[in-house]
């Protein structure tokens, strides 16, 4: 045991997220360097977890997936408003502020499929006054029911419709009037709610008995009417369901699409793309096979839909360079300021447990390689366009090992890599640690928690319960701007760009980041005039080989490479007409792509038609660790609780533990942060961590205090 005034020594395992969020909020503590002294383990040499971006050709930036924060991140905005107030950068520095970090984002991109093609259903969702670091006004569900309706009234917009009669405009204002008491009353602290309302009884009624009735041969009333009977059945389930008192868990036994069914969304609503955006961007497909029907918890499903529609100041909010450069790089950056000890090239393999079975009494690391200057610490980061950033792979000069590992070009964030651990480092209980936090995702929990596994049957169930799929990315560098490709719909707002959740699979999401191009280093001669990302899950084919299968990686990268060749071949038409090969003479495919608009880095080694798309970036997300969490019906009561390992002196931190909103996100991995960072030190108070059911009644009321450090 460490002697009684010593600080507690807290060994962070993993360094995603919810590790840095921890790491964040115990080190905002007065005198925290007292208390404890924290060391963040990660494996390869860099940090982000799914969050993690690198560095390639021209300074491309690579990265996992598709990145951003809904407006409704109430824990992860603050967060990180918070951490650029702390970074203190200079005024003229690059990204110098939250502000110049975070873009506001107000489009999305919907697709309808409707007589055997592809409609595009475009949605601009008005901003609001509230500013992305004070969710102080978004605290209860009221509010967030509240701000719902809000953002209900803002797309009701009778001048902004086409085509509409006076009497069509007569019947929406109507509708706003009658949203407008439904609001007043809700928000009305004092008002009994009961299992359903007056005011709500009566947008219910316009809606069928009026509305309906004026949607036929408009798209844009017929789309109104959708997202009204979607959003009105959510608030109905809410009352109906007594979820103010209950909280979301109640029903998270069911399905999202027979819940929203029963509190009166047509079979239109359910499976219309509004009701689908939740469930694809958190890619809920069992297996991650998208050609199955998708499956959700109601209860997570209607949390995180209900607060989507109640966010701070934008719908979301895009990060200005890369994931790495906005999110990662910072937080690392604070932490090292502040003392934080940070282990590159240390790879968890083992938690034992101690010999009554109830601590863990080591933590057995793999050291992936050593420093060639042992009593400095490793530096991950490097300038490019005057952001600290995160570069294509180890900083090889500062190694021992760094010309094996260059020479070998091996990947030292693999669980199949074939390299060699050149070391192993064994952290032992009250010598090298007090606290344990395992930050690492549940995916890996069966590769380094075998003895837990065994000694605990929640944890068995838990690997049951909350599965994991595999995910796939790919970024595409064109030589036509959007607009040349055919993009003919106008953004309002000056900052927004095409987002979207649904298109076709299984790379459904969508967007135009040409914003980043900024932020890398092309020549004048190569530079890109569009960038665009695409993601989606991965099927499951099959269980995933030993680690000693080490052309695994390979063989899941050349899958990827081809979905995506395919993809470009055959989806391109419907959203970027011009990018085909239709548009030249003679005419060609009207919906495959034309390869010759992908923009080479090595002009040299360009080649022909499909054989451009080798210069392209593809991943695929295969690693234990990599592993989106998904929130299948019966998964929310499987999830352990931060402070409730069952052993005791193992906290757990991610987006995997129980949460409150119980999602796979940067949010959920922060609010998992925050709560680990309660578990050992009482900060943050839970009701300071929006989302997470705090009321007495509530089924995972919190103990009245923090475990005692050991």
């Amino acid at each position: 045991m460490s002697e009684a005034n010593a600080p507690q020594k807290i060994a962070i395992l993993g360094g995603g997220l919810a590790a840095l969020t921890a790491a964040y909020e115990l080190t905002s503590q007065p005198g925290w360097q007292e208390k404890y002294a924290i060391t963040v383990y990660q494996m390869g040499w860099r940090l982000g977890g799914k969050c993690a971006t690198k560095r390639g050709p021209n300074n491309r930036i690579e990265e996992h997936g598709i990145h951003g924060f809904l407006g409704s991140y109430y824990n992860a905005l603050p967060i990180m408003a918070d951490c650029y107030k702390a970074l203190g950068r200079p005024a003229d520095a690059k990204l110098a502020t939250f502000e110049q970090a975070f873009i506001p984002e107000s489009f999305v991109l919907m697709w309808e499929f409707e007589n055997g093609g592809f409609k595009r259903w475009p949605m601009t969702v008005p901003t609001n006054s509230l500013t992305p670091d004070d969710a102080s006004s978004l605290q209860t569900i009221r509010q967030w029911i509240g701000g719902l309706i809000e953002t209900t009234q803002g797309l009701i917009d009778p001048e902004a419709t086409p085509g509409l009669s006076e009497i069509h405009k007569l019947e929406l204002r109507a509708g706003q009037d009658i949203l407008e008491r439904l609001q007043t009353a809700i928000l009305d602290e004092n008002a009994e709610l009961g299992t359903s309302h007056p005011a709500l009884d009566e947008v219910w009624d316009w809606l069928h008995a009026r509305l309906k009735s004026l949607i036929d041969e408009n798209d844009d009333l017929r789309r109104l009417y959708i997202l009204l009977e979607y959003l009105m059945a959510i608030v109905r389930g809410v009352l109906a369901d007594r979820i103010i008192e209950r909280g979301f868990d109640a029903v998270d036994n069911e399905n999202f699409s027979d819940w929203l069914a029963r509190h009166g969304a047509s079979v239109m609503t359910v499976s219309s793309p509004l009701a689908l955006n939740t469930v694809n961007l958190s890619y809920q497909y069992p297996q991650g096979d998208t050609a199955r029907t998708a499956s959700m918890a109601a209860g997570a499903y209607l949390h995180w839909s209900l607060r989507s529609y109640a966010y701070m100041g934008a719908f979301a909010w895009l990060f200005a360079a890369g994931t790495g450069e906005t999110v990662i790089a910072p937080l690392y950056l604070v932490l090292r300021q502040r003392g934080v000890q940070f282990e590159f090239f240390h790879k968890v393999e083992n938690l034992a447990l101690s010999a009554d079975g109830q601590s863990v009494a080591a933590v057995e690391m793999g050291v992936q390689a050593t420093l060639v200057k042992p009593d400095a610490p490793y530096e991950p980061l490097v300038p490019v366009e005057g952001l600290p950033s995160w570069p294509s792979g180890p900083c090889y000069d500062q190694l021992v090992e760094g010309d094996a590992l260059r020479e070998q070009d091996i990947d030292l964030e693999s669980y199949w890599t074939p390299w060699k651990n050149v070391g192993q480092k064994t952290l032992k209980a009250g010598e090298d640690f007090d606290q344990v936090m395992l930050a690492i995702a549940v995916g890996a929990v069966p590769y380094l928690c075998k003895e837990l596994l065994a000694a605990r049957p929640e944890w068995r169930a838990m690997v049951e319960k909350v599965p994991t799929v595999q995910t796939q990315t790919m970024q595409v560098w064109l030589n036509r701007s959007t607009t040349d490709l055919g993009w003919d719909i106008p953004l309002k707002n000056p900052t927004d760009t095409v987002i979207g959740a649904t298109y076709m699979n299984p790379l459904d999401g969508q967007v135009d980041f040409t914003h980043l191009l900024q932020w890398e280093s092309w020549p004048a001669s190569q530079m890109p005039k569009s960038l665009w990302y695409f993601s989606g899950a991965m099927a499951d084919y099959e269980p995933p080989p030993p680690l000693t299968d080490t052309g695994y990686p390979a063989r899941a990268h050349a899958r990827v490479k081809a979905q995506c060749i395919q993809y470009l071949q055959v989806c391109m038409g419907p959203l970027l007409p011009k990018s085909t090969t239709n548009v030249v003479s003679p005419p060609g495919d009207p919906t495959g792509m034309d390869f010759s608009l992908l923009q080479d880095h090595d002009p040299a080694n360009a080649g022909l038609g499909v054989q451009r798309f080798d210069q392209q970036f593809w991943r695929a997300n295969i690693d234990p660790s990599e592993r989106y969490v998904i929130s299948p019906p019966g998964s929310t009561a499987a999830r352990l609780k931060a402070w409730e390992s069952g052993f005791s002196n193992l906290v757990l931190a991610g987006d995997w533990i129980y949460t409150g909103l119980n999602v796979g996100s940067a949010e959920g991995a922060t609010m998992g942060g925050r709560l680990a960072s309660y578990a050992i030190s009482g900060y943050p108070a839970l009701t300071d961590i929006v989302g997470y059911p705090v009321s007495a009644e509530a089924p995972c009321a919190p103990p009245a205090a923090p475990p005692a450090a050991e």
